[in-house]
């Protein structure tokens, strides 16, 4: 008896290769990013006091932190006026807002979730971050964000918002 004898080759539809590489593909966009994140407190406070102290610093008119993109090369980056557009939320500026930063509103309810997780007691944690894992898993939220991030960008880029 040789080796060959004892190779079993399965070959696959081209149905179930399509069926593969759509799981495949589906299980890296829908990969969890938040969740992980949420598992460390140190991560959850370090972040929440930097979004904190920019969007403070921003509110009483002092510069926190230049965009190194903008000042570098000369174009905006899809985070800029971000700050800008929450201090305008927070203040009842809703217009003016949408009008500096259409993700304005989403990046404020993270912030105050993120907030809130840091200081809720571990138990809150942990439930918290098994429910962003999940939700991420099911709705692959992070990559849809950061696609219509993009695509702002470049309607921002080209005058066409």
């Amino acid at each position: 008896m040789t080796a060959s004898n004892n190779l079993i080759v399965k070959v696959r539809s081209p149905v179930e290769a399509d069926t593969v590489n759509i799981a495949r593909i589906r299980s890296g966009l829908f990969a969890p990013v938040l969740g992980p994140l949420l598992q460390n407190r140190g991560i959850i406070v370090l972040l929440a006091s930097v979004a904190l102290a920019q969007v403070a610093l921003t509110a009483m008119g002092i510069t926190a932190w230049q965009c190194p993109v903008r000042s570098t090369l000369g174009v905006i980056c899809p985070g800029c006026g971000l700050t800008r557009a929450m201090v305008l939320l927070i203040q009842g500026h809703w217009q003016a807002s949408f009008h500096t930063h259409a993700f304005a509103p989403i990046f404020l309810i993270g912030v105050m979730v993120l907030t809130i997780i840091s200081i809720a007691p571990k138990k809150f944690q942990q439930k918290a971050t098994r429910w962003t894992t999940e939700f991420e898993k099911r709705t692959g939220v992070v990559a849809v964000l950061m696609m219509a991030m993009l695509t702002y960008w470049i309607f921002r880029i080209l005058h066409l918002v």
